[in-house]
């Protein structure tokens, strides 16, 4: 292949990084946001003064049981398993880039050396 070919392949896989990197800084944006609402789940706390009884029970219950649980699952685990996907593909890229790289510089010294 020539080295036109490789030139354009490496732009794509550089662009490729970019986008990922640029993916990457937002989710961390918006996982920041997402942990600052967790006080809203929790609040207001229910007292003797507020709201008292069954429905009550039941209403604490359903936050800190249900969306409680499900929203430190999604700040843990499913933003974490996002982040590792994330990492991994831009690993495997930059690995690809790196390749890449080489075979140009190898196809321009094979080129270089034809010349002489």
């Amino acid at each position: 292949m020539s080295l036109y070919f490789y030139y354009g392949l490496l732009r794509e896989k550089r662009e490729q990084l970019q986008r990922l990197q640029t993916c990457q800084s937002k989710l961390q944006g918006n996982k920041q946001e997402f942990s600052s609402y967790r006080v809203s789940i929790t609040n207001p706390e229910l007292s003797a003064f507020t709201w008292q009884g069954t429905l009550a029970n039941k209403f604490d219950e359903i936050r800190f049981e249900g969306m409680l649980h499900y929203f430190t699952d999604i700040e843990n685990n499913q933003f974490s398993e996002v982040f590792s996907m994330l990492s991994s593909k831009m690993q495997t890229i930059r690995s690809e880039i790196q390749a890449i790289e080489q075979t140009i510089h190898r196809l321009e010294s094979e080129a270089e050396a034809t010349v002489d």
